[in-house]
C-alpha cells in the first residue's frame, strides 16, 4: 500500500504509537529500495527511542536507504525568524528596521512561531530538498497541533493574497508620482515568494500521492480524538486513507474501532499488542509487513 505514496503524515493522540508507525513505514519503504527520510515534527522527539539509536538534527542513516532526523525546534524557530529579519533589511529603512527587528525578536515567544517554523521546515524538507529523498514520512505532534498546522497554508494563502493586493493598490498611487513599478517592488517580490511556497505546500498536502493516517488504540478517548481528527481534516478537504489500530488484544477491541471508522471508507492496519514497545529495525519490520 505505502509504495503508492511519496509523502506520509501520521497523526493521533499523544502516546498512541505515531513514531512507531512512522518508523515502520520508513523501514518498509527503505527495504523496497526507496531512499526514505523519517522526520519528527513533534518537539517531544521519539525517533531515537524507536530506532534504538541516536538520531541527530541532520539526516542520520539508520540502515540502507533509510534516514531519520529530529530537528531542534528552538533552533528552527530562531533560524526562521533570522531569515525574516534578512528580508526586512532588504526593504526597510534603518529607522523603521530597528523597531521591526524588536518585534521579530518578540515573535519568538508567540504561539504561532512554532507553526510558521514547522511549515518552513516542511517546505524545505519535502519540496525544496526533495531530490535527496524519494519518500518523506512526517511523524507529527499530537492531533490538535496537526490539524492547526495543516489549516495554516489555507489561511496564510488568503492573507498573503490580501497583502499583495493592498501593496499593489499602494504602488498605483506611487507610480503616478514617479514611484516604483509593481514588478520591481521588493515587498511584492518577497510576498509572492512566500505565497508560492505556501501554494506548493498546499499542493503537497492535497496531492493524491500524500497519505494521511491516524493511529488509535482501544481506549475510548483515543478513538474519539482520532474520529474527531478525521472529521476536522475532512473539513479542510484532506482525506484520511489509513487507520492504524495499535495495541489490539482482542476481536472486541478491533470491532469497536472498526465501528467508528468503517463508514469513512478508510483502510485498516491492525498491530497486535506486544509485551514491550518495538525498538530497532528488526522489531519495526514485523509491523511494516502489513503496510
Amino acid at each position: 500500500m505505502v509504495e503508492n505514496y511519496d509523502t506520509f503524515f501520521c497523526s493521533g493522540k499523544g502516546g498512541v504509537g505515531k513514531s512507531t508507525v512512522s518508523s515502520a513505514i520508513g523501514v518498509k519503504l527503505a527495504e523496497k529500495g526507496y531512499r526514505t527520510l523519517v522526520v519528527s515534527l513533534d518537539p517531544a522527539h521519539s525517533l531515537s527511542l524507536t530506532f534504538d539509536r541516536k538520531i541527530g538534527e541532520k539526516p542520520t542513516k539508520v540502515v540502507e536507504n533509510l534516514y531519520a532526523v529530529e530537528f531542534n525546534v528552538e533552533k528552527e524557530i530562531k533560524n526562521y525568524l533570522e531569515r525574516v529579519k534578512r528580508e526586512a533589511r532588504e526593504i526597510l529603512s534603518p529607522v523603521v528596521l530597528s523597531e521591526i527587528e524588536k518585534q521579530i525578536e518578540l515573535a519568538y515567544y508567540s504561539p504561532g512561531a512554532f507553526d510558521l517554523a514547522t511549515l518552513d521546515l516542511m517546505y524545505r524538507t519535502a519540496i525544496l530538498e526533495r531530490g535527496k529523498f524519494e519518500k518523506v514520512v512526517f511523524d507529527t505532534a499530537p492531533s490538535g497541533f496537526t490539524v492547526r498546522l495543516l489549516s495554516s497554508p489555507q489561511i496564510s494563502e488568503k492573507w498573503l493574497e490580501g497583502l499583495i493586493n493592498l501593496r499593489k493598490e499602494s504602488l498605483k498611487y506611487r507610480k503616478m508620482a514617479g514611484g516604483t513599478e509593481v514588478e520591481s517592488d521588493p515587498v511584492v517580490r518577497i510576498l509572492r515568494k512566500r505565497l508560492n511556497q505556501i501554494r506548493e505546500l498546499r499542493k503537497l498536502v492535497f496531492s493524491p500521492r500524500t497519505l494521511f493516517s491516524i493511529v488509535v488504540n482501544p481506549e475510548t478517548l483515543t478513538v474519539e480524538i482520532g474520529r474527531r481528527t478525521l472529521l476536522e481534516l475532512r473539513n479542510l478537504g484532506i482525506v484520511v486513507r489509513l487507520i492504524v489500530a495499535n495495541k489490539i488484544e482482542s476481536k472486541e477491541e478491533l470491532s469497536k474501532i472498526e465501528r467508528e471508522f468503517k463508514k469513512y471508507r478508510t483502510e485498516f492496519l491492525v498491530i497486535p499488542k506486544k509485551g514491550k514497545e518495538p525498538k530497532g529495525v528488526e522489531s519495526l519490520r514485523s509491523i511494516a509487513f502489513g503496510l
